[in-house]
C-alpha cells in the first residue's frame, strides 16, 4: 500500500507540471498551461527512445508518435461489416492489369509541420531510402524485394514499378491498420542525412521532428513524452478534418498494470495499454466513468488482430512429427482455458486468424475442413491413441516416454501476456499424460526467433481483410535453422503449401479464385497443424470518460482504441472533453 501511495505522488507532481500546474527546472519551463480536461494521460512500460524519433530502428522505437503523425496514404478499420478503406493523403490508386505496376494520386493541400508541401517526392524518397538500406531498417527488406522503381510523374502523382504482381502492395505497405504501415518521412529533412539508420530526428528547437500530424513535440524525456497540438494542420487548413479537441498529450513511460489500475481509479490517467481481465475489471468496479469497447460487460474488449497459437519448433523431435502436435492439440480444453484464465473474458479459437467481418466469407468457405479435422475436438483418449500409435507408453509418473525419452518442454510466454491461460494449459498437457512446464522472461523472444524454444505461445499477426498475411506467416523462406533467429518463428515446411500461399499472394481480394486457393491451403495446413490455434487475443483497453467522451465501442467501431497502433489519429479526432 505504501508503495502504491509513493507512486501515485510522484505520478501527480509530474502530472501538474505537465499540465501547466507548476514547472519543473530547466526544459519544462516553457511548456504552456493546458488545463487537465483538455489533456490526454497515457501510460506505457517504457520509452528507448526519448532522445530519438526514428521510426525505422527494429525493436527501439516506441510508439509515442511516429505511429500517428506520420499520416498514412489510407486508414484500414477491420471492424466494420464493409471493407472500410478510408483514404486519407491519398485520393486513389491504379493497377495495371497484372498487377507489377501502381498509380498513386495524393490530395493536394497537403504539408509538413514546418509548413514544407507534402508531395509524392516524399513517398518516392522514402521508398527509395529504405531500398538503399536494406536490410538495417525496418520495412527496407519488403521495399527492396518488392520495389524495381518509384518515381514521380508530378507532385501529387507516382508511379511504382514492382518486381512481380502483388496486388496488396499498397494495403501491405502504406494502409495504416493495427501495427502495420510503413512512416512515409520529409524528403526535404532526411534527404541530407548520411546514415538514417543512425539519424535521431529530435531536436525540438528546430522543430524536429517534422511531420504531417496535428501535433508538435513539446517535451521528450525519461520519465514522459508530451505533444501539443498545432492549430496549422494541414487537414484543418483544406477543411479536410477538425483540429483535435484534445490539445496536450502525455505519454508516462514507466510503470505497470498494478500502477495502471490505481491511477486510472483516481482518474489520474485516461487509458492504459490493454489489461488482463482481472485488472480491468477492479478498475470498472472501482471508477464508474471508465468504460471499454464493450462498456463494463466481458469481454471488456474487442479482438485484437494476433489470435495466439501454441507453436513448437517443428525442426526438432518429438515435434517434428505432425501426429504428435495432434495429439497435443486433443489434450487441450479451449473453453476452460478462457473460463478459468481469462475469467470467462475472452473467446478460444480453432484457426489462426481473427475473427474480423471482412474474413468471415473465407472461413465459411472451409467450415467443411474445420468439421472435418476434428482441431476443436477436447478428447485425451484420443492424445493417447495417437501416442500410444506412434510407440509412446506412460512411465512409472504417468508422462508419455518412448526410448527412454520422457515428452518434456517448457513453453516459453512473453512476460505479463499470458501469465493467466498458460498455467490452465500446462495443467492441462500434464494431465494428458505431457511433461510440461513454462517460463516468462524478457528474453523469450530472442529465444523463439532463435528455434531454442521448444515450444511458446505468440500471436499469428497477419491477417485483418483477408487470409494470405496470416498464411505467409507459416512459409517456408522463414525457417531457418535451430539457433538462427528468424522473423516468423513457426520452422514448419511445406513446398505444395508455399506453392498455394505464392499464388493466393499475386491474387486480388476480389477474384473469386482466393478462395479456392485459400480451402487447399488450409486443407494442409490442418492437416499437418504446425501449430495449435488456442484463444482470440482481446484488447481490454480501459476509456476513462471523466475527461474524454466518444472512445470506439461495440456499438460505434469507428477503429481499434490501442493508442500504440497506428489508426490513434482517428480516436484523437473523434474524442470530445467530457467537461465543457
Amino acid at each position: 500500500m505504501y508503495r502504491i501511495i509513493a507512486i501515485l505522488i510522484a505520478s501527480i507532481a509530474l502530472l501538474c507540471i505537465a499540465c501547466g500546474e507548476g514547472n519543473a527546472p530547466g526544459e519544462t519551463e516553457a511548456l504552456q498551461q493546458v488545463p487537465r480536461n483538455r489533456t490526454m494521460i497515457l501510460g506505457l512500460p517504457q520509452m528507448l527512445d526519448y532522445d530519438s524519433f526514428n521510426p525505422y530502428l527494429p525493436g527501439v522505437t516506441s510508439d509515442t508518435g511516429f505511429n500517428f503523425l506520420f499520416e498514412p496514404l489510407y486508414f484500414y478499420n477491420a471492424y466494420g461489416e464493409e471493407d472500410n478503406l478510408l483514404p486519407w493523403i491519398a485520393e486513389g490508386h491504379q493497377y495495371n492489369e497484372d498487377f507489377t505496376e501502381v498509380t498513386i494520386k495524393i490530395r493536394p493541400g497537403v504539408e509538413w509541420s514546418d509548413g514544407h508541401p507534402w508531395t509524392v517526392h516524399d513517398l518516392v524518397f522514402t521508398i527509395n531510402m529504405l531500398k538503399e538500406n536494406a536490410p538495417e531498417l525496418s520495412f527496407s527488406t519488403d521495399m527492396n524485394t518488392w520495389v524495381a522503381e518509384a518515381i514521380a510523374l508530378d507532385s501529387l502523382t507516382a508511379k511504382i514499378t514492382l518486381n512481380a504482381p502483388n496486388p496488396r502492395f499498397v494495403f501491405s505497405y502504406f494502409t495504416h491498420n493495427f501495427d502495420n504501415g510503413v512512416p512515409i518521412v520529409p524528403k526535404h529533412i532526411w534527404q541530407d542525412q548520411a546514415d538514417p539508420g543512425s539519424f535521431p530526428n529530435l531536436d525540438i528547437a528546430r522543430g524536429w521532428p517534422v511531420v504531417s500530424g496535428p501535433y508538435r513535440l513539446a517535451l521528450s524525456a525519461a520519465e514522459q513524452r508530451i505533444w501539443d497540438v498545432r492549430d496549422d494542420w494541414w487537414a484543418a487548413k483544406t477543411g479536410f478534418q477538425r483540429t483535435p479537441r484534445v490539445e496536450r498529450l502525455i505519454y508516462l513511460p514507466f510503470g505497470d498494470e498494478t500502477k495502471w489500475v490505481q491511477m486510472l481509479m483516481a482518474d489520474q490517467m485516461d487509458s492504459s495499454t490493454d489489461l488482463r481481465p482481472s485488472n480491468i475489471k477492479s478498475i470498472l468496479d472501482e471508477n464508474p466513468n471508465v468504460t471499454t469497447w464493450t462498456g463494463r460487460q466481458l469481454p471488456y474488449g474487442y479482438r485484437d488482430w494476433w489470435p495466439c497459437a501454441l507453436g513448437f519448433n517443428n525442426l526438432e523431435e518429438p515435434f517434428s512429427d505432425p501426429d504428435v502436435r495432434w495429439a497435443i492439440n486433443h489434450a487441450i480444453d479451449r473453453r476452460q482455458l478462457v473460463e478459468i484464465g481469462w475469467q470467462g473474458a475472452g473467446e478460444y479459437s480453432l484457426l489462426p486468424f481473427p475473427g474480423f467481418p471482412p474474413l468471415q466469407r473465407f472461413f465459411d468457405s472451409v467450415s467443411d475442413l474445420v468439421e472435418a479435422s476434428g482441431v476443436g475436438v477436447h478428447d485425451p483418449a484420443k492424445t493417447a491413441e495417437i501416442m500410444q500409435r506412434k510407440g509412446w507408453s506412460k512411465d512409472g509418473e504417468g508422462f508419455w516416454s518412448k526410448d527412454g525419452r520422457r515428452a518434456s518442454f517448457v513453453i516459453d510466454v512473453v512476460q505479463t501476456l499470458f501469465g493467466d491461460i498458460t498455467p490452465v494449459l500446462v495443467a492441462q498437457l500434464r494431465r494428458a499424460g505431457f511433461d510440461a512446464s513454462f517460463r516468462m522472461t524478457s528474453d523469450a523472444y530472442t529465444r523463439m526467433s532463435t528455434g531454442t524454444a521448444q515450444a511458446f505461445i505468440f500471436g499469428n499477426g497477419g491477417s485483418v481483410r483477408d487470409p494470405y498475411f496470416t498464411l505467409r506467416l507459416y512459409h517456408s523462406r522463414f525457417v531457418q535453422p535451430t539457433g538462427t533467429a528468424t522473423q516468423y518463428f513457426w520452422r514448419w515446411k511445406n513446398e505444395r503449401f508455399d506453392g498455394l500461399v505464392d499464388q493466393m499472394g499475386q491474387t486480388a481480394v476480389d477474384n473469386p479464385a482466393l478462395t479456392g486457393l485459400f480451402h487447399q491451403a488450409m486443407e494442409i495446413w490442418l492437416r499437418e497443424l504446425p501449430a495449435i490455434p488456442l484463444v482470440q487475443w482481446f484488447h481490454r483497453i480501459p476509456h476513462n470518460q471523466t475527461y474524454w467522451t466518444g472512445w470506439p465501442t461495440a456499438e460505434d467501431p469507428y477503429i481499434n482504441s490501442a493508442y500504440w497502433h497506428r489508426t490513434w489519429l482517428r480516436v484523437l479526432l473523434r474524442l470530445e472533453p467530457t467537461q465543457p
